[in-house]
Parts: C-alpha cells; sequence; structure tokens
C-alpha cells in the first residue's frame, strides 16, 4: 500500500454492520431496495481520524457517501443521523 493512501482494518463483524444499515434505513426512511454500503477505512493522512466508518447509500443514479470519523463499532444512531444531517 502506498503511504497516505486509505486501507480497510480487520473484517467488520456482520451484528455491526447489520446495525448500521438498519440505523441508516430507518432514519432516511429507505426500503429493502436501497443499497446501504457500510466499510471501515484507515487512514494514515495527519488530521484525520486513525479510523473511519464510511455510509454509502445507493439508489439508481444517485449515490450519497458519509463519513463518520470512528471506529464502526462505536458509531451511535445519533452519530448516523448527524452524518446525513437529521440531528439537532
Amino acid at each position: 500500500m502506498l503511504p497516505g493512501l486509505p486501507s480497510r482494518p480487520a473484517h467488520l463483524p456482520p451484528d455491526v454492520v447489520d446495525r448500521l444499515r438498519r440505523w441508516v434505513r430507518t432514519s432516511l426512511d429507505l426500503d429493502l431496495d436501497t443499497a446501504v454500503l457500510v466499510t471501515q477505512l484507515t487512514c494514515r493522512d495527519a488530521g484525520c481520524a486513525p479510523v473511519e466508518t464510511v455510509l454509502a447509500v445507493l439508489r439508481p443514479g444517485e449515490t450519497v457517501q458519509r463519513t463518520i470519523s470512528s471506529p464502526a463499532e462505536l458509531v451511535s444512531v445519533a452519530d448516523v443521523q448527524r452524518a446525513f444531517g437529521l440531528a439537532a
């Protein structure tokens, strides 16, 4: 891997992925046909979190992606809502 490029940390537990997908679907009122992707990236750049969680919603003709500066296991429903501009 080249310095400064993100990489994937250890495999995410399925229950964490399922929980984050459920929170994204519920928060955005998505149906089950809308793809929701959850992944983690390791960042080695100065100033970025060591592990970031990336949430992506894929619809025909539209992709919405948000990054949360925290490992997936520590992301809360409030974090998800804030990332998508839904929390106060």
